[in-house]
């Protein structure tokens, strides 16, 4: 199984969001952006992808965050130092974004404390850097309960479902087979939206065709699979 990035419908409302953000024209206006959908839809992969293949800065996960952790990782990010103090690493970010402007995007916002949110909200008004935070639903009621922070929302988007066009094309493209619609129906099924239940099937029937040295994907063989996976 070869490891491609897909490009599905959520990736281009994704990147579409990101782009404007990111264009100078959003200098007029607000320049925040809130992504949000339960985990397992592809949300991470998305920014990760975008910020490898653009100049934006992709802040990740972290299990205990501080409002200085934050702006240390922004400011290494963009300047290749984590200065200890925060006074210091907000002149960094204002500098480098004079120099050019960057995206931020700033992954499971849901799990950051208000205090972090309104930081970034001051980061964002202080040195004009549009901001995406992603997270899972959790992250628009937080948003939301603050009016400094939603009407400065310029876009919102939901990551949907994984659908079963998004199956076939990831089986396609990752591992060149083709399945029939009963069999990305079945995964779809199987997956109830989210990737990483589309990725362990994948995994399980790529290991049951090469055991029985089978170069087409039945639709009993893959109810096998999702069985074992199931028990």
């Amino acid at each position: 199984m070869r490891n491609e990035f897909i490009e599905t419908i959520n990736v281009a409302k994704f990147n579409a969001v990101c782009d404007e953000l990111a264009d100078p024209a959003s200098l007029i206006g607000p320049s925040l952006a809130m992504v949000t959908g339960p985990a397992g839809r592809g949300k991470t992969e998305a920014a990760r992808h975008y910020a490898i293949h653009s100049n934006a800065v992709y802040v990740p996960p972290f299990n205990i965050r501080t409002p200085a952790m934050v702006l240390r990782e922004i400011a290494f990010e963009l300047g290749r130092v984590r200065p200890g103090r925060s006074e210091t690493c907000l002149a960094l970010i204002t500098e480098e974004m004079a120099k050019e402007r960057r995206l931020i995007l700033v992954d499971e916002a849901d799990l950051l404390p208000m205090q972090i949110l309104e930081m970034i909200r001051n980061l964002n008004e202080r040195c004009a850097c549009p901001v995406i935070l992603i997270g899972e639903d959790g992250l628009k009621g937080k948003i939301e309960s603050r009016r400094r922070l939603s009407s400065r929302v310029r876009r919102r988007l939901e990551f949907s479902p994984v659908m079963q066009q998004d199956v076939a094309f990831f089986f396609k493209r990752c591992m060149d087979l083709m399945v029939s619609p009963d069999v990305a129906a079945l995964i779809l099924k199987h997956s109830r939206g989210d990737w990483r239940p589309v990725l362990t099937a994948a995994i399980g029937i790529e290991r049951a065709m090469l055991a029985s040295n089978l170069s087409e994907c039945t639709l009993e063989m893959v109810k096998d699979v999702l069985k074992n996976i199931d028990a």
